[in-house]
């Protein structure tokens, strides 16, 4: 004898993972690419101790042009001036002025 089971289940919902942005792949410009004092597009480093600019390296002319902006994109960026790896807001990005404190931090003097 088979067992009737109504067309629509009552049991516990499938779970689905919610389609995620995904991270993004950002290239980044390292301290000596960078003049104190430009602007820069990026962001500012989360790490309180550093707040220095992450500046997004431009593509290259004539190469393969970034798939359609999405706000909701996520970037893992580690900051190229402390080390500090945090989740970045694609949308989030601006120009902020770089003043170049870590490296001239770094160097001692008369050295």
């Amino acid at each position: 004898m088979a067992i009737k089971r109504p067309s629509k289940s009552m049991g516990t919902p499938v779970r689905r993972q919610v389609a995620s942005p995904g991270l993004r792949h950002v290239d980044i410009k390292v301290p000596h690419q960078m003049v104190p004092g430009d602007p820069y597009l990026g962001w500012l480093c989360k790490n309180k101790a550093c707040g220095l600019v992450i500046a997004i390296a431009l593509p290259a002319e004539g190469s393969k042009p970034a798939a359609a902006d999405s706000g909701d994109q996520l970037a893992a960026i580690k900051c190229p001036h402390c080390g500090n790896e945090d989740l970045y807001r694609w949308s989030a990005r601006s120009e902020h002025p770089y003043t170049g404190g870590a490296g001239a931090a770094n160097q001692r003097p008369g050295a």
